[in-house]
């Protein structure tokens, strides 16, 4: 029986039972892939049985540049994750960063007549809000409620049983451009795989990261990740706010490698060995290895100061976090205020002295995290830099679409499981 073959056999059984979950995280400079068992979550926290993660040059800043390049880093980090847990996947919820995610509210509004609210209402009014969404050549994600008004009254999570004139439904919907979206499913498609939701890796990163107490009271969530720095902004237990930055922890590796005259590849080394970001941490006369390009194009031995590294790396990474907080700043003016309380996440948060300089930018206390609520990642998927494959995992054992909101949002899903036929459709066609 071909491998195809065995994993549509494996896909079927599993969906019968719903026993398998698998969690695709579509980096700029990595693939991850996840799988666990759903009998062996425990309080709502799901367990790694398998794990892969393979590097890609076939994504920047989000989207799709190399298709055989990304399609072969997909087959390689979901064979490996198959090895690791003796189990084939086929179906998997996938996780994006990019490109131009963006969140936008949309409302409806329904005449009750003075009747009593009950769920058909309900489902009604939220049908009615995603449908309003008219953003061309964007697709909706995934959503979540921001609340109901009923009549004058604001700020009411569950209005079922109530007595109404009218009830007001308010959505945060997590979009995407159309094109950038089938991009990324042609790659998944062609690896045998079909996604049956995509989220924000931000988004996932914060169910992965966020305490209780945080997820409630307010925090923003930011992944910084190699080619796309994303924030998602947490209240009340849900997602009230989306932003992504073309830009991350790359875009320093490369002016560490212009300004040391060596290749990128050496540069993120460097980086990853002896970075900071913190200027007075680095002794001046702490000295490194620093290869360097020779005449002849070859990386001859060199060193340089611990100093230098930091010189380069702090500007490139201050600028990112500006020009994220002037986004986040500029949002929370124009709608509703986002949390201060700043987590910190993703590949790139890992440098030194970040937390510091973090809290200089945001004017903000700010908590550098790794994945909390996923058990089994051993030490090396424990890192920050898996936090949004972890998050997609705990989606999926807690139903999604918005897991955090009591209840769920069916609409939301049957929307997106539209979306996810449409542009899987599409590839089947024309691929």
């Amino acid at each position: 029986m071909s491998s195809l073959a065995q994993r549509t056999n494996v896909r079927d059984r599993a969906n019968a039972r719903g026993t398998i979950m698998a969690a695709l995280d579509i980096g700029s400079s990595k693939v991850t892939c996840m799988i666990s068992r759903r009998g062996d979550a425990t309080d709502g926290e799901p367990r790694v049985a398998g794990a892969g993660a393979q590097g890609t040059k076939g994504v920047r800043s989000g989207a799709v540049v190399d298709l055989d390049n990304l399609e072969r880093s997909i087959r390689l980090a979901v064979e490996q994750a198959e090895r690791a847990a003796d189990v084939r996947i086929t179906d998997v919820v996938l996780g994006v960063s990019g490109p131009d995610l963006r969140s936008d509210v949309v409302r409806a509004r329904l005449p009750m007549g003075g009747r009593e609210i009950t769920p058909q209402h309900i489902r009604d009014a939220r049908i009615a809000a995603l449908e309003s969404f008219q953003s061309q050549g964007r697709e909706i994600l995934h959503s979540a409620p921001l609340g109901f008004t009923v009549d004058s009254t604001g700020g009411i999570k569950d209005p079922r049983g109530m007595f109404a004139e009218s009830l007001t439904a308010s959505f945060l919907v997590v979009s995407a451009p159309t094109a950038g979206l089938r991009n990324i499913v042609q790659c998944v498609s062609r690896a045998h795989l079909q996604p049956t939701a995509i989220l924000a890796a931000p988004f996932a990163s914060g169910l992965a990261c966020l305490v209780e107490d945080e997820a409630e009271q307010g925090a923003m969530v930011i992944d910084f990740g190699a080619g796309v720095t994303s924030a998602a902004a947490f209240c009340d237990g849900g997602l009230i706010h989306v932003e992504t930055l073309p830009m991350g922890g790359s875009r320093a590796t490369s002016d560490l490698a212009q300004g040391l005259g060596t290749t990128f590849a050496a540069a993120e080394r460097m980086k990853t060995l002896y970075g900071a970001v913190g200027l007075s941490e680095v002794g001046a006369l702490d000295m490194v290895e620093a290869p360097r390009l020779g005449p002849d194009g070859r990386l001859e031995a060199h060193q340089c100061a611990k100093a230098d590294i930091a010189q380069v790396l702090r500007p490139r990474i201050e600028e990112i976090l500006e020009l994220m907080d002037g986004r986040l700043s500029k949002a929370s003016a124009s709608g509703r205020p986002l949390p201060r309380r700043i987590v910190l996440t993703g590949g790139s948060s890992q440098l030194p002295c970040l937390q510091e300089l973090a809290e200089d930018v945001f004017r903000a206390p700010v908590r550098l995290a790794k994945p909390a609520n996923v058990k089994g990642l051993g030490e090396t998927y424990s890192s920050p830099a898996f936090a949004a494959a972890a998050g997609l995992l705990r989606w999926d054992l807690m139903g999604g679409p918005d897991p955090s909101r009591g209840g769920g949002d069916r609409a939301a899903m049957d929307h997106g499981s539209g979306l996810m036929k449409r542009v899987f459709g599409w590839v089947q066609e024309n691929f």
